[in-house]
């Protein structure tokens, strides 16, 4: 396999400097090379962050939530053999819904949901369901205000984040193309012979900016077509090279076509420094719209992990950040699981747990939509 060679137009000797042409070429060739690596290096952390996530951070979870279950039992048991004080009990009361909240999150289950409803005087179902309704239509009404699109209640599923961003996705696209539909079924007034013109000028651009594409790819077909080569090696490698030529020609993708002449030695750096001045107005016209397109991608990927992960949507976010909340995440659970132990310890002892309750102090009730059906790295 041709090692891959860079893309870059380089003064020549004759030259002073590079023209403005040749100076955003290379602009945007490093622009998207930066972009690719970029959305390469998020898939690759996060692949990374999920497997550890399931090597060390499930079987923490799964610990945690024997603990937390061992703690309802416990403060359960306590509650109906001691007696407590009206305050006493309030807090009581309050920790062991707490717990089977938590729990009841992760998975259902109805002897929980059974001493949920005991303490808290309510219905386990009933609450959930509508403290779900609330998150959703909070997530909704932000994700319709940060992409302007509407999205149907059966289209916001927040226990698949996944599936609710690549919907949101195509409602995106289906509304720019019936903005587009609609542009065109409106009645147009006669066109000026100026306006006339331009449009010849952009149509008559745009074919060619769609020729220079096709010359690179024809190129490259014709010196690469493994049907003509006799050495079954040569011909798997020209195989394996055309396969890729024709996934880049189907993306647009030129700096990748560029790459392969390169790396074929179909041209070389001579070649690069003097492409025409029309052929490079052209490229550059091909760069920006795949620049602005691998831009997108590496957002829509970035917004699709804030959601999965639950965080606010303008929250910073790298791929060194993403294996930061991992680790993060773990140090928590080791903590909680380290205090719920010792609490667990401390709690079989009556006059210690009333002289603990003493102490603590009820929360402030308050909603956060995100807690409702977003589970980090899920």
């Amino acid at each position: 396999m041709p090692s891959s060679k860079v893309v870059h137009i380089q003064t020549e000797p004759a030259q002073a400097s590079l023209s403005p042409a040749q100076k955003k070429f290379n602009s945007l060739i490093k622009k998207i090379d930066t972009q690719k690596k970029l959305l390469a290096e998020w898939q690759e952390t996060f692949n990374a962050v999920r497997q550890e996530a399931a090597e060390k951070l499930e079987p923490l979870r799964a610990t945690m939530h024997e603990q937390q279950r061992a703690m309802a039992d416990l403060l359960d048991q306590q509650f109906t053999s001691h007696k407590f004080t009206t305050n006493q009990q309030e807090k009581l009361s309050h920790l062991i819904c707490e717990l089977c909240e938590e729990l009841l999150r992760r998975k259902d289950d109805d002897t929980l949901k059974t001493l949920y409803n005991k303490y808290s005087g309510g219905d386990y179902d009933s609450e959930a369901q509508e403290e779900q309704a609330m998150a959703n239509d909070f997530i909704k009404s932000m994700l319709e205000q940060e992409f302007g699109v509407m999205l149907d209640d059966d289209e916001l599923d927040m226990s698949n984040p996944q599936a609710t961003a690549a919907r949101l996705a195509e409602k995106v696209q289906q509304q720019q193309a019936q903005a587009q539909e609609a542009a065109a079924a409106r009645p147009q007034r006669k066109k000026s012979a100026k306006q006339l013109a331009k449009e010849a000028q952009q149509a008559e651009e745009a074919a060619n900016v769609s020729k220079s594409i096709q010359a690179v790819y024809r190129q490259l077909t014709s010196a690469l077509h493994p049907d003509r080569e006799q050495d079954p090696v040569e011909r798997e490698r020209k195989t394996e090279l055309m396969q890729q030529v024709t996934v880049a020609y189907g993306n647009k993708d030129l700096l990748k076509l560029l790459e392969l002449q390169l790396a074929v030695e179909q041209i070389d750096q001579s070649k690069l420094n003097n492409i025409a001045a029309d052929r490079l107005k052209h490229y550059n016209k091909i760069l920006s719209e795949q620049l602005r397109e691998i831009q997108d991608e590496v957002l829509f990927k970035e917004d699709e992990i804030r959601l999965m992960l639950g965080l606010p949507p303008y929250a910073p976010l790298s791929p060194k950040r993403l294996g930061g909340l991992l680790k993060q995440d773990i140090r928590t659970l080791q903590d909680e699981i380290a205090r719920i132990q010792q609490d667990l310890r401390l709690f079989r002892d009556v006059k210690a747990l009333k002289a603990w309750l003493k102490l603590y102090r009820l929360p402030e009730p308050e909603f956060d939509p995100f807690m409702a059906g977003l589970i980090p790295f899920r």
